[in-house]
């Protein structure tokens, strides 16, 4: 079964990575398919965009419209998770914001990592080391990797700040070391990988519907996905969880509301079979 690692970096302005040293997103973006002008929904807020991004459905559409610590989503919601866990992947996570683990329901993940860097001295290399040792264990066929130091410099000292470019450093680093991993278990040319944001910001929020804070990076690539292209039709956050299940060869939900951008796969790509 073909495999997908999606990371997501949380309030990752695109213009961020024009502006500071990414080493690993810039490799990623030359590797693959990639716009700076995604977009995400509003509110753009860390919960429901998340949800959008796993539902394929605006927040008014599946319920989320908050950064809730109980969330309910709508019962026609189905998320990306549990539509992999039902077609026979085996799917893990690795995140630092407690609320995430909301986005799949109980015996829908195989394994999960959490580790809480609110206020703390962890960062997003502790994150992503205990996302590598998921990989390496379990070589899962869905891995999701949250990444949330940027967001957090972000409230703290402003976005597009010197404290949040260095956060964003921080998390490319954390990026290069799982290509680094991949590349030392002999898996990269094994996983799609997908990198994007859940909203973007300015000054110290992500409140505003501004372009600043709407506009997000989404960046795939691996074995049939054209190398150094860049997206020229609209993309959308609701237009990730279809892509995954087209990688996956996984029929799309219902209720998904996104769509799969045709243009970012290389001639003679496999299609998704369609759904029941």
């Amino acid at each position: 079964m073909p495999k997908v690692i999606l990371v997501l970096i949380d309030g990752c302005r695109s213009d961020a990575i024009q502006l500071t040293e990414t080493s690993a997103i810039d490799r990623l973006r030359a590797q693959g398919a990639s716009t700076l002008t995604g977009r995400t929904v509003t509110p753009a807020m860390t919960l429901p965009a998340h949800f959008s991004l796993f539902t394929s459905m605006s927040p008014l559409s599946h319920g989320i419209v908050a950064n809730t610590g109980s969330p309910a989503p709508s019962n026609m919601a189905g998320g990306l998770v549990e539509v992999l866990k039902y077609n026979g992947s085996a799917t893990a996570a690795a995140y630092s914001w407690e609320p995430l683990r909301n986005l799949a329901p109980p015996s829908a993940l195989d394994a999960a990592f959490y580790l809480n860097t609110d206020g703390t001295p962890f960062t997003d290399l502790d994150i992503m080391a205990g996302a590598i040792r998921l990989l390496e264990k379990l070589h899962p066929d869905f891995l999701f990797i949250y990444l949330e130091g940027v967001d957090q410099a972000g409230h703290a000292s402003g976005w597009m700040s010197e404290a949040y470019l260095t956060a964003l450093k921080t998390a490319d680093q954390a990026v290069g070391r799982l290509l680094q991993a991949l590349t030392e278990c002999g898996w990269r040319d094994e996983y799609h990988l997908l990198l994007q944001a859940d909203h973007g910001g300015e000054e110290r929020g992500h409140q505003t519907p501004s372009e600043a804070v709407l506009t997000i990076p989404w960046i795939a690539c691996g074995p049939g996905i054209r190398q150094g292209h860049r997206i020229e039709a609209p993309i959308s956050i609701l237009d990730t969880a279809p892509t995954i299940a087209r990688l996956m060869q996984v029929p799309p939900h219902y209720t998904w509301e996104g769509r799969v951008p045709d243009e970012i796969f290389a001639t003679g790509a496999a299609d998704c079979p369609q759904a029941a």
